[in-house]
This record gives C-alpha cells, structure tokens and sequence, in this order.
C-alpha cells in the first residue's frame, strides 16, 4: 500500500485538469478520510515532537498553528503505543478540559480512528482507551486535585491563562511518578507570566514558537477544500 502521502500525490495526479474538484473530491472522499487520521502527513515539521530527551515541550503559538491538534496527536500516540500508561489532561476549567481537549473539534474524540477511539466517561472525568489507557481530567482552578494521583505524562493547555498556574504546574510536575521518561506537552497562547518564564528558561524543556503564518505553510488549496468538507465525510 502507499504511503499517506504518495496516495494522496497519486489521487491528485488522476485529477484531470477540467474536471470539477467537488466532483473530484465526492469521487476519492473515501479514500481521503482513510487518511484524516494519518498524523504524520498532515502535520508540519513544528507539529512534530522534539527529538532526542526533554522533560517538557513546550509550544507557544497564536491562534491557527494547530495547538491543540498537536497536543492531542501527541497523547493519542502515547495512549495507542504504550498500553495502560496513565496521562494528565489539564486545562484551566473542567469545561475547557472537556470542549477542548476532549470533544473539541481537534480533541482526542475527534481525531481518533474508530478502532481505537477512546471511550469517554465524563462522570469520572476520564477517557479510556481499548488498550487500558487512562487519561484524567483535571483543572488549574483546583490545583489540589493533582495531589495523589499518578502519571506517565501530561498534556497542559493554555498553562499561560491558569489561576493557580504555578501551583497546578507543581503539583502536576510531581504527579509524574510513573516510568522512566516523564513527559508534559504545554500548549499555550504565549503571555509574559511568571510560570511561562519559569519554563522557557528550565533545563530540559524544548521550545516550539509558532503563528498563523507558520500554518499558511501547508496550506494549498486541495488542503484549504478537504478541510472545509471533512465535517461532511
């Protein structure tokens, strides 16, 4: 089978330059969404994470960049590759954990395949992979919340906008008791605070800075047109 890519390169040469690209694109709609989930061809290089060791990655980007897709991309491929790890989700509110991180658009409901889709138990704020993945809910408005609980790894959204920020961030950083290479991805909208300063300067964070302009990159037209369809598939 093809690569994502060369697939998608193939279909696109089979494009005959008169024909209709909404015709074109209900024709091959198939065999696009197999790739939606595909990660690696979507992603730009600054959507990929850091090689070698760090304990922190950071990404601080304005609207557009794909923070969240990131962040979500890089805990589904935890949870689908190592099973029954535990992760820590935390966002400012239990509801931004949820509409965000969890059932937004870009969350971890939406760009997970359906064969290894995580199934969500909001009572007990946790999804659950079919490999025995957990990843918890938690929200900087009650920092004491990650006290006791254990992780693996972390996603940390929007940590600059955080009440409690360097409280949660504290406790969140202990919770990672679990493994041998603790990890927290922190994805934010770059504001000067203390805790933002705290982590561009520590020892083994790697830092990603993006904008708008970074994502206009990928952006060619049959992108543009498959995304604005893709609800519809």
């Amino acid at each position: 089978m093809a690569t994502p890519k060369g697939h998608v390169r193939d279909l696109l040469k089979a494009l005959d330059k008169d024909e209709d690209f909404e015709r074109w694109l209900t024709k091959h709609r198939k065999d696009l969404a197999d790739y939606w989930h595909h990660w690696r061809f979507w992603a730009r290089g600054d959507q990929c994470p850091p090689a070698g060791a760090w304990r922190c990655w950071l990404i601080l980007a304005g609207r557009g960049f794909g923070k969240t897709r990131t962040g979500a991309e890089w805990v589904r491929a935890a949870a689908e590759a190592q099973p029954g790890v535990r992760i820590a989700l935390v966002a400012a509110t239990q509801a931004d954990a949820r509409t965000i991180m969890v059932e937004g658009e870009s969350g971890l409901k939406a760009i997970a395949p359906a064969a290894t889709a995580p199934f969500f138990e909001p009572s007990r704020r946790r999804l659950i992979w079919p490999n025995g993945t957990i990843a918890t809910l938690f929200s900087a408005a009650e920092p004491e919340g990650l006290r006791g609980p254990e992780h693996h790894l972390a996603w940390a959204d929007e940590c600059a906008k955080w009440d409690n920020a360097e409280a949660t961030w504290d406790n969140l950083a202990l919770s990672l008791r679990l493994g041998s290479t603790p990890q927290i991805v922190a994805t934010t909208t770059p504001r000067p605070v203390p805790l933002i300063r705290r982590l561009v300067a520590a020892p083994g964070t790697q830092l990603t800075r993006g904008c708008l302009a970074s994502a206009r990159g990928r952006d060619c037209p049959m992108v543009r047109q498959w995304v604005a369809v893709r609800a519809g598939i």
